[in-house]
């Protein structure tokens, strides 16, 4: 008998609970984040008449992204941010942002820097 896709194909699921990021990850991500992102995400620096963008931190974020996957989030920033065009952040300067979010959001860090690989991709975003 084969074994069939259930409770174990997700109880090996990866999640932003299992410490998939490093601190020096989400250190570089900060720096990266106050140069190019908090001009619009720092509800205090947004230009006048701008259109606030969805929250990154806290209660909303996570329901917004509950059950999508880190690759997801990661294209998003890769491919839209910043929003005005102004700049294009490298593959790295993405993983290392997507670490500060995930700091900002109290998931917890481990050892092993987030990698730009399938495994990355596949990891579950949970409250």
């Amino acid at each position: 008998t084969s074994a069939s896709p259930g409770p174990s194909a997700s109880a090996s699921q990866k999640t932003t609970r299992d410490k998939v990021y490093s601190k020096e990850q989400a250190t570089r991500g900060a720096e990266i984040y106050g140069t190019y992102c908090d001009k619009c995400h720092d509800p205090a620096k947004l230009p006048e008449g701008k259109k606030p963008p969805p929250p990154i931190v806290g209660a909303k974020f996570k329901e917004a992204w509950q059950d999508k996957t880190l690759g997801e989030l990661y294209t998003t920033i890769l491919t839209t941010m910043p929003s005005d065009g102004s700049t294009v952040l490298t593959a790295d300067q993405t993983l290392d942002v997507l670490a500060h979010l995930l700091k900002l959001n109290e998931y917890p860090d481990g050892t092993t820097a987030l990698k730009n690989d399938e495994a990355m991709k596949a990891i579950v975003i949970v409250k």
